[in-house]
């Protein structure tokens, strides 16, 4: 009977193939990362070139599916927990205004100019909006493993680019909330919008609170009683999974809540430990969040040249636009360069919106195709 089950599992997941696809994107992603140390760039370019690589687009070695997927969200998650545990709330709070400030012009402007130059090419209104819509975007786990590399995540730029991915990730939710109901049904309700609204920020308060207020004495119970040195461990990367499947039902992204929890986390006494051992496991993880970037990237989707002359437009506005979000954070301490080009990448949130206007019908394949080479272009 066992062996029938797992028979039967082997061949829906096929796991031969999926553990193929592993050892294929593990060890490649090991020797991204040397390369791309040896000639002083990020791991993350590297790593990201190199799933292009492997990719369907190029070799072909490893297969897209939804393990693989997993496998990344995972991956991303566990970059945002150890982000937030590396990070001080109270220095956060200090860039708090620069912050929500640089996201407010870097979600205003792209949309705009993102709206305004699809117009220009004759696409019609509801397009248009899932183009600027999608210019919006800031990656901030992309932006979040480029400081971190460079060990510079206690840095003033790193958390006002930080504080301001959160709040575009909001804004940003917003935004895409209004525009796919206006593409689906022609209009949008102020119910819908406050609601949306109400979610997110309900979803903040909640679990900051909770967690500010709880963890301290929650896990100095847990560590006293425990006879495993990794049950603190463990447990906070639950109760941290816990956060990310909040944030999901309160339709953000899941590393808003990995982010929350780890920021939370830090204030336990056992921090280091739980931070020392959430980095062992990120080591294997995060770089096949970024692997898979590449490997999803259709570059044949990018090779028409009408394609590329709408994503060259495109790329220019999306790299000015957040650029100048850095005047946000004038009055405020930090190079003012590193802050615009930190809030540069759209990642993988650029590509959850260009999937889903795809998918309502908003976005043709060639000017999804310019949206792809824009979220590349500006990750790396």
């Amino acid at each position: 009977m066992i062996n029938a089950v797992l028979g039967s599992a082997s061949e829906t997941l096929n796991i031969g193939r999926i553990l193929l696809d592993l050892t294929i994107i593990l060890i490649v992603a090991k020797v991204a990362a040397e390369v791309s140390d040896r000639i002083h760039v990020p791991a993350v370019i590297g790593e990201i070139a190199a799933g292009i690589l492997i990719g369907p687009s190029v070799l072909g070695l490893v297969n897209t599916g939804d393990m693989l997927f997993f496998l990344a969200e995972l991956g991303v998650i566990l970059l945002l927990i150890q982000v937030g545990l590396e990070t001080d709330i109270i220095e956060l709070k200090s860039v708090g205004r620069a912050s929500i400030l640089v996201a407010i012009i870097g979600v205003v402007l792209p949309m705009a100019l993102g709206f305004g130059a699809s117009s220009l090419l004759g696409e019609s209104i509801n397009t248009s909006l899932f183009v600027g819509a999608a210019l919006t975007a800031t990656s901030i786990g992309i932006t979040a493993r480029v400081f971190g590399d460079l060990r510079a995540l206690a840095t003033v730029e790193a958390r006002t680019v930080l504080g301001a991915a959160v709040v575009d990730d909001v804004l940003g939710l917003i935004i895409l909330t209004v525009v796919t109901r206006v593409v689906e049904q022609g209009t949008v309700g102020i119910g819908t919008i406050a609601s949306t609204i109400g979610l997110a920020i309900g979803f903040l308060a909640v679990t900051s609170t909770v967690g500010f207020t709880i963890f301290p004495q929650l896990f100095a119970r847990i560590a006293k009683g425990a006879r495993s040195a990794s049950t603190v461990s463990v447990v906070a990367i639950g109760i941290a999974l816990g956060f990310s499947v909040l944030a999901d039902k309160a339709h953000l992204a899941p590393i808003i809540g990995a982010f929350v929890a780890g920021l939370a986390l830090r204030r336990i006494a056992a921090h280091e430990r739980v931070e020392r051992d959430v980095s062992s496991i990120a080591q294997i993880f995060v770089p096949i969040f970024f692997l898979n970037i590449g490997i999803t990237t259709d570059i044949r989707a990018m090779a028409d040249p009408r394609v590329l002359g709408i994503a060259l437009l495109l790329s220019v506005i999306a790299i000015i636009t957040k650029i100048a979000a850095a005047l946000g954070a004038l009055g405020s301490r930090g190079d003012k360069w590193t802050i615009g080009f930190g809030m540069l990448p759209r990642g993988e949130v650029g590509l959850i919106f260009a999937s889903i206007g795809l998918s309502v019908g908003a976005l043709s394949k060639e000017l999804y195709g310019s949206v792809l080479v824009v979220v590349l272009v500006t990750t790396l």
